[in-house]
């Protein structure tokens, strides 16, 4: 798929995926990802709102985590792009992949996503 346009968003480490499912009480989950996607709608408000048909996201990121333990960074941004009404929803209609890849270039603690999408 070739996609037209991309943002790029750089945010601060979220939750680990251990962490976040560590038999801890749904309300603290909530809480840690309310304050994640606090952090990517507030870039997102620097764009005029658009809206997506369909969209890839690309994390490069610098931290102690797996990738497959910073999944959530994805989780949080495809839900802020909801909430935020880019997209309709974080179905496979519209988001169509993600790529997590670790780059020790990167500032500890940095998450770089690339959203790349078409209007």
């Amino acid at each position: 798929m070739n996609y037209e346009k991309d943002i790029t968003l750089t945010l601060g480490q979220p939750p680990s995926l251990n962490k976040f499912y560590a038999g801890k009480h749904w309300t603290y989950r909530k809480r840690l990802g309310d304050e994640y996607k606090k952090q990517v709608k507030q870039l997102l408000e620097n764009f005029d709102c658009f809206t997506i048909s369909n969209f890839s996201l690309s994390i490069s990121y610098n931290s102690r985590y797996d990738c497959d333990n910073s999944i959530l960074c994805s989780k949080f941004v495809a839900d802020a792009l909801v909430e935020k009404g880019f997209v309709a929803d974080d179905s496979t209609k519209y988001y169509k992949s993600l790529r997590i890849c670790y780059d020790e270039n990167l500032p500890k603690g940095v998450y770089v996503v690339k959203i790349k999408y078409n209007d």
